[in-house]
């Protein structure tokens, strides 16, 4: 099942989700980080509710953030870099 937010837009992020908010002059907090609190599609001020480190919370449209991928572990990324070495040796 695939929920859409009030514009049609797909709701691709859940709660918990790191994202970024992308750089823009009408977005507060651009270029910082925080973590989706709750998801509420038909909210007219915003379909994500991100959640900062200081406790600020603001509502925001997807078009507004940049999902963020958290880092693998150390052996996670040296298993993949080797894994790769491997397909490039044979």
């Amino acid at each position: 099942m695939n929920m859409l937010d009030k514009d049609g837009i797909g709701i691709d992020l859940r709660s918990g989700n790191q994202v970024r908010i992308r750089r823009s002059w009408r977005t507060p907090l651009a270029g910082r980080s925080g973590v989706v609190l709750a998801i509420e599609p038909d909210d007219p001020f915003g379909t994500y509710l991100i959640r900062f480190d200081d406790g600020l919370q603001f509502r925001y449209e997807r078009r507004d953030l940049e999902a963020m991928v958290a880092p693998g572990t150390f052996a996670e990324r040296v298993r993949a870099f080797l894994s790769s070495m491997r397909v490039l040796n044979r």
